[in-house]
């Protein structure tokens, strides 16, 4: 007979209602998924589950077999006191982060563009641009002060499971995302800018470009703006305000791989 968790004091089960939030998450390294969508795609990707809770009222369609050794069998009522979502998923994870890689090392391996998301802090955008770059080959994502976090519920379901395709990384600010042309003296960083001076379309890709997107608002750091190998446009009629920055990603990684400006 298989033990179940009725006690809401099980470590396990406090160290997930810890993960919904951001500090906690940092603090670990560890963050919760939600929903079976979710945790196959990060043990098909080969993440590490720390823990597994099953509602134990409802089996998953995940296979038994393909879950990890640690599975706690849980009371459905603690898995709603625990859950980000409005129904609570037959199934959550606590999944660890990635180790911390060199990033110079990872955008010298990686030539394919990487999105720099620069203060995007609305987490559904932040999920959607996570999937168009998995979904058109970006090298990674690379997230500045400001940007929510993409480990965060929301983030996560927006991304539907990117965010175990991709590396990410974070720097501190500004200044250490320049400092990497020291160490990759061919990286190119393109900033998108209402008032670009150059339209996307007619720019090429080229390796270990960074593509830094901002805000729908506020847009790019002017930092950032200033300090760019090139700024560029979306044409769009002038009537329109501009598009939110999942379109933008969307657009831009479409016109790259279609070998735009070539």
């Amino acid at each position: 007979m298989t033990d179940i968790v009725t006690s809401p004091q099980n470590p396990q089960l406090k160290l997930a209602r810890k993960l919904q939030r951001r500090r906690p998450r940092e603090t670990e390294r560890l963050f919760l998924v939600e929903g079976e969508d979710l945790v196959r795609a990060g043990l098909d990707t080969g993440a590490k589950a720390r823990v597994l809770f099953l509602d134990a009222e409802r089996e998953p369609e995940i296979p038994m077999g393909d879950l990890p050794g640690h599975v706690l069998h849980v009371d459905p009522e603690l898995l709603r006191a625990v859950s980000d979502l409005a129904h609570a998923p037959r199934v959550m994870g606590i999944f660890e982060m990635p180790a911390p890689a060199d990033l110079a090392q990872l955008l010298a391996a990686r030539t394919a563009p990487w999105i720099v998301l620069d203060g995007i802090g609305d987490p559904g955008n932040v999920g959607t641009v996570l999937r168009t770059a998995a979904a058109f080959g970006a090298g990674g994502i690379i997230t500045l002060p400001g940007t929510a976090d993409v480990y965060g519920s929301k983030a996560l379901r927006a991304s539907m499971g990117a965010v175990f395709r991709l590396p990410i990384a974070s720097v501190a600010s500004v200044e250490e995302l320049l400092a990497l042309r020291a160490q990759l003296p061919d990286l190119r960083i393109v900033a998108l800018d209402g008032n670009g001076s150059a339209l996307l379309q007619h720019v090429p890709a080229a390796p270990h470009t960074l593509l830094v997107l901002g805000a729908e608002r506020d847009g790019v750091a002017s930092e950032l703006v200033d300090s760019a190998d090139l700024t560029v446009r979306i044409e769009q009629d002038a009537d329109v305000e501009s598009v939110n920055v999942g379109v933008a990603a969307s657009l831009a990684l479409y016109e790259w791989s279609r070998g735009a400006g070539s």
